[in-house]
């Protein structure tokens, strides 16, 4: 199994110019304007990217694919070179594909709506395909708070089964794996692991190669949609059929302050040490290929400490994964 990152806005702050940089170092700029200055920089620089999974002892890195992002403009050139220096460096990569504006209506109503997605879509599977990437994963889209009804969410899920089946068919014919991740409660739809697990299989009984990457952060924001997370949250896992996994993704959230993915061996959300235990030994029946860490950064100290927290947070994940390989051994 591999263990990878999506650096998120990690390291947004290097590619800004050192007058940039000062003024975010100062809170003169917030967050949201580093991002707004650097993201798409960052983005772009997959060299860099990759150059940082080395330093972290990772076996991959996932492109956010996410608006606004610069990959649809790479060139053929630009795109070979990714490929090859991936390959020279042995880390492998998947790609996220966009998930809001034209990306979120995958599952519309509107079938113009819904073909312009999908269009949207084959453009960044091509890119992936061109830097030799290996999986691709997908939101479900979302819909207004009007259409949560049942009626609504059968048509909805009819939509997302036509995309699904077309876009899976098209990555695999480019040898790339199609998931569906679990969206945020704030979507409205396709959050549970049972409704996304409906949806793949439908779209399995159709002749798709797709798989489920469930992302247990994204479940989390249940909390602040009037739903419980129980003790053992990791538990949900068992719900997930093994024959539909491929990748995961693993990260946190602070439910009543909406934190995404903060850094897991801080443990400021449901997942402490104890659950991460579970949860391991819970992916070792499932046997997924890869897992992906995504660590995002809310607050300037956090920036401050950028490489430090992403070493400490990915050696203890690493401890973790060890301890249960050896519990697997003496079992």
């Amino acid at each position: 199994m591999e263990l990878g990152r999506n650096f998120t806005n990690t390291f947004v702050l290097d590619e800004l110019s050192k007058e940039d940089q000062r003024k975010v170092l100062k809170g003169e700029y917030d967050l949201f304007s580093m991002n707004a200055l650097g993201l798409v920089k960052f983005k772009k620089d997959i060299f860099f990217q990759i150059k940082l999974a080395k330093e972290l002892g990772l076996d991959h890195i996932e492109l956010d694919g996410d608006v606004p992002n610069p990959y649809p403009d790479f060139s053929r050139e630009e795109r070979e070179k990714v490929k090859e220096k991936a390959r020279k460096e042995g880390i492998s990569l998947s790609l996220h594909l966009s998930y809001s504006n034209v990306g979120s209506s995958v599952c519309s109503l509107q079938e113009l709506d819904r073909r312009k997605a999908v269009e949207l879509q084959k453009v960044y599977i091509d890119f992936a395909s061109d830097i030799g990437a290996r999986y691709l994963i997908m939101h479900p889209g979302s819909a207004p708070f009007y259409m949560v009804s049942k009626l609504y969410l059968e048509k909805l899920k009819e939509a997302l089964v036509k995309t699904l089946v077309e876009l899976g068919s098209y990555a695999q014919e480019r040898d790339l794996l199609l998931h569906l991740e679990n969206n945020v409660a704030f979507d409205n739809i396709f959050v549970e692991p049972e409704d996304c697990i409906g949806v793949v299989e439908e779209a399995r009984k159709k002749g798709a190669e797709v798989y489920f990457n469930f992302d247990i952060g994204h479940w989390f924001t249940r909390a602040d949609c009037g739903k419980d997370i129980p003790d053992e949250p990791e538990r949900v896992m068992e719900k997930i059929p093994r024959e539909l996994v491929k990748e995961l993704h693993l990260n946190d959230y602070v439910p009543g302050k909406k934190t995404f993915h903060p850094p897991l061996h801080l443990e400021t959300g449901p997942l402490k040490r104890k659950n991460l235990e579970n949860y391991f030994e819970i992916v070792k029946k499932l046997e997924p290929e890869l897992i992906v860490l995504e660590t995002a950064y809310k607050y300037l100290d956090q920036v401050k400490n950028r490489k430090k927290i992403l070493e400490e947070e990915t050696a203890y994940i690493k401890e973790l994964l060890a301890s249960i390989q050896v519990n697997k051994g003496t079992s």
